[in-house]
């Protein structure tokens, strides 16, 4: 606290003063027509000043961001789950000059407004999340009395239909991993990739230990980070750990072949991985993905593997709670909103089933009646 102040009287303006400094030690003054004004002001200042509000901040929204994201969430965060969080702040640009005290939910709304079109809904969507978060601190902290983010709709986010491969693409892929001497040994691998439909960070942490032959299933219980070395991490959300179901003989047959080299049955360790024995990193896994749609004509990102498996999953009618736990969605409403465009026929084969269920109901109801 910075003192009480001080109230005198202005000859030259006729006007009573109110001298005062903030909680960061900033000076300010304000003129009254009457002493009994500037001391009922004194009074409200005193008060705001108790409270910890009366603050003026310098710091910037660009300043105060980057240190929001360095200092409270860098640390539970995963590398490239802050590095996406750094790239939505690069996106404030345009407001990263303004104090965070003088930030107005209007220019928040018009910086939405100006990547509409511009951005996906998604990338505007953690824009906000990230804003929101940040200010959230900052009012915890005293920095700001007021939140502009109150003022500001959350954005609601337009899923679009997922990218799958066709049986025709599919055939051509494989085709380049069967005969190309150089990405041949990369077959089981994105074979995995389409049959299990985990994500490629999980696939590259799977263990020899986390497969259960007799069981049919492989337990997914890490990640491997997207960036270079030997960095592994949970699941991305905690319905992320989870069993998936080995489906196909086919890669049973693939995973056994892979286990036994010579006279050597592997019991642990990492299923794709150097010869050194570290698992193998995602950027040599997307460089040579590059390589292989070229080849095969293709012009699809390696994520379209887990869409496919998805899609194909529940047009063969398997209920969306067992897809979104295949794929360890937090929620199955997010499977719904993502892939729901996949079950076109469904509301007929629900008909189908109200229909079966009515007709055995009214046989049912004749065979009653013929026996009374």
């Amino acid at each position: 606290m910075y003192g009480d102040g001080t109230i005198w009287y202005d000859k030259a303006r006729k006007k009573y003063c109110y001298d005062y400094c903030d909680n960061d030690g900033k000076r300010h003054r304000k003129r009254f027509a009457t002493e009994k004004e500037a001391k009922e002001f004194k009074k409200e200042i005193r008060a705001e000043r108790d409270k910890g509000n009366l603050t003026s901040s310098s710091i910037t929204i660009g300043e105060w961001v980057i240190e929001f994201l360095e200092t409270y969430q860098k640390p539970h965060l995963r590398s490239n789950s802050f590095a996406r969080q750094k790239q939505s702040a690069n996106k404030l640009a345009p407001i990263a000059h303004i104090p965070i005290d003088q930030l107005s939910g209007k220019e928040i709304q018009k910086l939405y407004n100006s990547y509409d079109g511009v951005l996906s809904t998604s990338s505007i969507s953690k824009i906000h999340k990230l804003l929101f978060a940040a200010y959230k601190k900052a009012v915890a902290l005293r920095m700001v009395q007021y939140n502009p983010m109150q003022a500001v709709e959350p954005v609601k986010i337009k899923y679009k239909e997922m990218s799958v491969f066709s049986f025709s693409e599919l055939l051509r892929i494989f085709r380049v991993l069967r005969t190309n001497k150089y990405y041949k040994k990369y077959y089981t691998l994105f074979y995995l990739l389409l049959v299990l439909g985990c994500r490629i960070g999980e696939l590259l942490a799977i263990k020899w230990e986390d497969i259960d032959f007799d069981k049919r299933e492989i337990c997914i219980q890490r990640a491997k980070d997207s960036g270079t070395g030997q960095v592994f991490h949970d699941p991305k959300t905690k319905a992320g750990i989870r069993y998936i179901p080995i489906v196909y003989d086919a890669c049973i047959e693939r995973l056994k072949a892979m286990q036994t080299s010579g006279k050597i049955t592997y019991i642990n360790g990492f299923v794709f991985c150097t010869e050194s024995g570290k698992a193998l990193n995602y950027g040599n896994i997307r460089r040579a993905w590059v390589k292989i749609c070229e080849l095969a004509g293709v012009n699809k990102n390696i994520h379209t593997f887990r869409h496919t498996f998805a899609t194909a999953a529940l047009t063969k009618d398997i209920p969306i709670l067992e897809v979104s736990r295949c794929l360890g969605h937090a929620d199955a409403n997010t499977t719904l909103k993502m892939y729901g465009h996949a079950m076109p026929g469904f509301n007929r084969h629900i008909i189908d089933l109200f229909q079966k269920k009515k007709t055995k109901s009214a046989t049912k109801t004749a065979t009653i009646n013929q026996q009374s």
